[in-house]
């Protein structure tokens, strides 16, 4: 039988950056395939240029025997190919039908229309209030508002972008439930995902990707979750690794030194239910670089918004050394010399608009060293700022420049800079090498070394994971919103921590 779907040699590179490696895939309607991967294996490369936001720089796609062109998401619905993102499309103020029925011709609303709707509701066991605006709705109706969306279109192909991750939990079993009907039902399924119990359960094979490439198309009943891993990983099946990672050899025992940091059974839980964190527990010793790796959307991000308190956990206690700040302000907590290097440097960690030397005193302008009496000290502050220029080699020199006319190298630098000199007890770091290049990464590095060598207690936070081994005293690895392990980088395999950031709730080691 001749496949539905034919994807052939589909290539498509951003700058230097491969993000789609000669991928070639058959597919066949009625069957669910999962697609497996770290971050930035091509899983969503490969989805947009199925629905046309991207468009590939060399191969082909087929459908039903024909090569098609997708050039937008416009052309690929007229084909058949429907996509649910993790972020949905709706518009609050309406209702689920004027959602569903918006942007289509006069001819195709009115009373059919609506018993349409409601006939996919029965088909696919959809409860769905269609009296209210979307924006009062539960997720996981929002979430069957867009698959009723994409049916109403007569999609033959849906894509579902980690579909579960903005699920509370009682909503997961009904959701797959529903998949199953639309596979059982003629449509071929696309699964993005990195849940291997949810892979299991739904999906008929799994196509496993890194850095681009196809590593494997595997049946999912007779494929072990440790094959499935070590292709994810870049291992083979007998776990050792295609792309070897250099790991220092030595490594300062911290075990023994005062405790920094200690989380204890920390919990955040959504406004739609949907538990983030659960029970986060573990302890973070001075001088000790604790690495925290996890795919993304495990909650690490979160983890790091409730150390340092931008979020207020739902649950749970957290201790700096001796000192609870469970319900310490961000400023309080900056008082206690915390310091925090967030992911989006742009949105959260600079003011683009201010110069290098105002952003050195951003959020704590009021302390001692930058004030002159109750005065603000400008010369106390360029002062400062001419001296960590100085020692982070930021270039352009001049402190007076807006941070927006540095590269990002350079701004990461700032916010490290300010950071640091905040950290006397507790530095947290996430994704601080993203986007860097080699000589900016190993300034960073050497920073934060540098910076736990004080005896500040510091949390790294990355899905850059060759970094994190190479930093790390220990690694602590999320999975579903939990610490599903911690491992001794020099005692690990890829494997290892593969299979841990995998792991369903019910293996959590």
């Amino acid at each position: 039988m001749e496949p539905y779907l034919k994807v052939t040699s589909i290539e498509k590179t951003f700058g230097a950056v491969r993000a789609l490696d000669n991928v070639n895939l058959l597919a066949s309607r009625g069957e669910c395939i999962a697609i497996l991967g770290e971050n930035g294996a091509g899983k969503t490369t490969l989805a947009s240029v199925l629905i046309g936001l991207y468009q590939p720089d060399s191969g082909q796609i087929e459908l039903d025997g024909s090569k098609i062109s997708v050039t937008s998401p416009a052309a690929a619905i007229e084909h058949g190919i429907g996509m649910i993102h993790q972020h949905f499309s709706l518009f609050g103020a309406m209702t689920a039908e004027e959602n569903i029925l918006i942007g289509l011709p006069g001819e195709k609303r009115g009373a059919a229309a609506r018993a349409r709707i409601r006939q996919l509701c029965d088909d696919f066991d959809f409860t769905v209030d269609f009296n209210v605006p979307v924006a009062s709705m539960a997720v996981g109706m929002k979430q069957r508002v867009e698959i009723l969306k994409a049916l109403f279109r007569d999609v033959s192909i849906l894509i579902l972008d980690e579909p579960t991750s903005v699920l509370a939990p009682t909503e997961v079993a009904p959701f797959l439930q529903g998949v199953r009907k639309l596979v059982a039902n003629g449509c071929l399924v696309f699964f993005i995902s990195h849940k291997l119990d949810e892979i299991r359960e739904i999906a008929d094979r799994v196509m496993i990707m890194r850095h681009g490439r196809v590593e494997g198309i595997l049946p999912v009943a007779t494929t072990p979750m440790t094959q499935m891993s070590a292709l994810m990983m870049g291992q083979d099946a007998s776990g050792q690794p295609a792309e070897k990672t250099e790991i220092k050899e030595t490594r300062l025992d911290t075990v023994l030194a005062p405790k920094a940091l200690v989380v204890s059974d920390v919990s955040l839980t959504a406004p739609s239910g949907a538990e983030i964190l659960k029970d986060v527990d573990f302890t973070l010793h001075a001088g000790e670089i604790l690495g925290i790796v996890g795919i993304d959307g495990n909650g690490q991000t979160e983890l790091s918004e409730v150390i340092t308190g931008l979020k207020r956990q739902t649950s749970g206690r957290i201790l700096l050394g001796d000192k609870e700040i469970s319900n310490s302000t961000i400023t309080e907590r900056i008082s206690d010399g915390v310091g925090f290097v967030p992911e989006d440097r742009h949105a959260e960690g600079l003011v683009l608009s201010l110069s290098v030397e105002e952003n050195f005193a951003f959020r704590s302008v009021g302390e001692d060293k930058f004030m002159s009496g109750r005065l603000i000290s400008r010369r106390a502050i360029s002062k400062i700022a001419e001296e960590a220029v100085k020692v982070y080699d930021i270039r352009p020199s001049n402190p007076k420049l807006n941070a927006s006319a540095l590269s990002g190298g350079n701004q990461q630098k700032i916010v490290l800079a300010r950071e640091v000199a905040r950290a006397r007890n507790l530095l947290v770091v996430v994704q601080p090498t993203k986007g860097l290049d080699v000589g900016a990464t190993q300034f960073v590095q050497d920073q934060i070394r540098a910076v736990a060598q004080s005896g500040v207690g510091v949390l790294y936070i990355s899905t850059e994971l060759e970094h994190v081994l190479e930093i790390s005293h220990r690694v602590a690895v999320m999975a579903f919103g939990r610490i599903s392990g911690i491992v001794d980088p020099q005692n690990t395999t890829l494997q290892d921590i593969g299979l841990l950031m995998t792991a369903s709730p019910e293996e959590k080691l």
